[in-house]
């Protein structure tokens, strides 16, 4: 017998069918696992923002109609996930004098072997690289977490997101000029590598 398609399996969770969602689960968490480690680095935080994003769209897919791709209805929910724990930690450290919207392993993957002045320019990096994502619409944000973050080509984010390359394109250029903008030159401040594919939006 052959395995249910995704379509089916949907189906499945909308009538209550808790082994339909695990499938579900089994075949996004990967990619999901990716969105949220890119955003947030703390590998608790991933793991809080998995549960969260697993328990929205167990609640939500009872409304699913299908009018785009369940990868990017799930992506979707992901990032506005990190955002909002990325919001939580910004206010946090604000609240007691840090300066951090990520943690430190993310900021700094040498855990300290690089001088304090550099890593404290890489959390305020990523600070103002986290509220500059926070601030695109959720179209540039789903695109822009997908392409340039988890490393999708344009082509297959198109046909996950039902839109053309061309679409595609123009989002990620979009939002890498509005990135750009509100990190006013910052890319390249006290020499930072934009390390990896997360910051490479210049």
């Amino acid at each position: 017998m052959p395995d249910p398609s995704e379509g089916e399996l949907i189906e499945g969770v909308k009538r209550g069918d808790q082994r339909a969602f695990v499938r579900l689960v089994r075949m996004h968490e990967v990619r999901l696992r990716a969105c949220a480690g890119r955003l947030l680095g703390d590998r608790g935080d991933v793991e809080d923002a998995l549960q969260e994003t697993w328990v929205r769209a167990w609640r939500g897919l009872r409304g699913f109609d299908g009018r785009s791709a369940l990868s990017t209805w799930l992506h979707r929910i992901c990032t506005n996930v990190s955002l909002n724990a990325i919001r939580r930690r910004r206010s946090h450290d604000l609240a007691g004098g840090g300066v951090g919207a990520v943690s430190e392993a993310a900021a700094d993957p040498t855990q300290g072997l690089t001088c304090p002045h550099r890593a404290v320019q890489r959390r305020q990096f990523h600070a103002r690289f986290s509220a500059a994502l926070e601030a695109l619409s959720p179209s540039l944000q789903v695109t822009v977490t997908a392409v340039l973050l988890d490393g999708i080509p344009q082509k297959q984010a198109a046909f996950e997101f039902g839109c053309t390359e061309g679409t595609v394109a123009w989002r990620v250029h979009e939002a890498r000029r509005r990135l750009r903008d509100a990190l006013d030159g910052h890319l390249e401040d006290g020499g930072l590598d934009a390390d990896g594919a997360a910051l490479r939006v210049a």
